[in-house]
């Protein structure tokens, strides 16, 4: 066989694969997440949105997972109940399997109940939303494609809250980035916020760099980059780390930088 026609037998293949394919469906999710407290025994509930724009009706199946993450934020996800501070038996949801009608919203309940030997603190999972292929589209030869979001929830356990935390690092990564890693050393949720402002060396502040609204899980550590404004000068600076705690805290690090 020429080498002409076995380029156009694998041209050919191509083009069918990608004609065959189905189309990931689009369907969004409101909130994204949910925060929870309540007291032991106690069930709370929320309800969410879920809504497309598809012009076909969607079947949408339901999977709760636990997850965490590394102290770079990378997530990884487990299966449910492999975690000791996992909510996966505490969710129930209102439907676990049901349609979306085209260009439609629908509300879910979502209610969590608390045991009443909880041990405390903030416990979390994901509520995954998975739109499932019809049938037709998982014959035949072709590339199946279809969408999933995650719900992330978080629970805490009323009257037993134990805050704190502390700045374990902060460095000059190089020329452009600065490294902050904070340890959540309570048993609830932590959020980041704040700024680093870079003061000269008469004291003055000459650049704000945000510090990222990211999670950091109770009992565990989280690195953030932040990198150096574009317009900043070289020179001698103060970079002075004023951390907002999510819970009402604030840290403060300071570092000598220098920047070429």
């Amino acid at each position: 066989m020429h080498t002409s026609t076995i380029r156009t037998l694998i041209f050919s293949l191509l083009a069918l694969l990608f004609a065959s394919a189905t189309q990931a469906s689009d369907i969004g999710l409101s909130p994204p997440r949910l925060t929870l407290t309540g007291s032991p025994g106690q069930t709370v509930a929320e309800t969410i949105i879920l809504v497309t724009d598809s012009s076909a009706p969607l079947q949408v199946s339901t999977e709760i997972n636990d997850w965490t993450f590394d102290v770079a934020g990378n997530m990884t996800f487990l299966p449910a109940n492999s975690l000791e501070h996992s909510a996966a038996n505490w969710i129930s949801l209102e439907s676990t399997d049901f349609l979306l009608k085209p260009n439609s919203s629908r509300e879910l309940r979502v209610s969590v109940t608390i045991p009443p030997d909880a041990e405390g603190g903030t416990y979390h999972d994901m509520v995954f939303f998975r739109v499932v292929p019809p049938e037709s589209a998982l014959s035949g030869v072709g590339v199946v494609t279809t969408t999933r979001i995650g719900l992330t929830v978080y629970i805490t356990v009323a009257g037993t809250e134990q805050n704190s935390a502390e700045v374990v690092d902060f460095f000059q990564q190089d020329e452009t980035s600065l490294m902050l890693a904070v340890a959540n050393t309570g048993n609830t949720l932590m959020r980041l916020g704040g700024s680093v402002e870079l003061r000269d060396e008469a004291g003055e502040v000459k650049y704000n760099v945000a510090v990222p609204d990211v999670p950091i899980l109770r009992d565990s550590e989280r690195e953030v980059l932040l990198t150096l404004p574009e317009e900043v000068e070289a020179g001698f600076y103060v970079a002075l780390a004023l951390i907002q705690d999510s819970r009402g805290d604030l840290l403060v690090a300071e570092l000598p930088i220098s920047v070429p």
